[in-house]
């Protein structure tokens, strides 16, 4: 009788535990607002540059991006920290309350896409800066890296706790057809 209402007791712990929904993941202003430098050296190793002269123009091209960079985030540090703390203090309530959820997207628009666009601008202009001076294939391994060090922004999807879904439940197969004719 004791075993029974243990394991009943553990059962429910397990189930409790398996359908709590995940925590909320850490915001970070700067990453959505697309706020990061290039490193100098590792850019000109990625994209293989061997020539000296255009090291150098790919050097100070950089140098001014990652400056103007700099000044756009100094002028926007106390708005970014602020909308950081708040989405962060905010967090788990969000997902009880959709009102609150309109009202901290419409912080996020407000506060994050001008910066956004501000780094878009000085984006452009060291791309087509880095296009006159940079070979084609170096370019397009430019391009790459460039939007490789954007992804790297973007936050991880918190993993799914529930272990008994396969992965590949929602992926059809097309075996078998492919080869009819009808």
């Amino acid at each position: 009788m004791r075993n029974t209402i243990l394991l009943l007791f553990l059962f429910q712990g397990f189930l409790l535990s398996a359908q709590e929904p995940p925590k909320m993941l850490k915001y970070d202003a700067e990453d959505s607002a697309n706020i990061f430098y290039y490193q100098l050296d590792e850019v000109q190793k990625k994209i293989k540059i061997k020539k000296e002269k255009v090291k150098n123009v790919t050097r100070k091209a950089l140098i001014s991006y990652n400056n103007k960079i700099k000044d756009i985030s100094f002028l926007n540090f106390q708005k970014l920290r602020e909308l950081e703390t708040l989405i962060n203090s905010v967090g788990d309530q969000v997902r009880g309350n959709p009102d609150l959820g309109r009202k901290l997207r419409k912080n996020i628009e407000i506060v994050i896409l001008p910066i956004r666009d501000s780094i878009e601008i000085h984006e452009k202009k060291l791309n087509t800066t880095l296009e006159t001076v940079l070979s084609k294939k170096q370019y397009k391994r430019w391009i790459k890296y460039q939007r490789k060090q954007k992804r790297n922004l973007l936050p991880e999807r918190p993993r799914s706790t529930n272990q008994n879904v396969p992965s590949n439940m929602n992926r059809r197969s097309s075996r078998g057809r492919s080869n009819r004719r009808f």
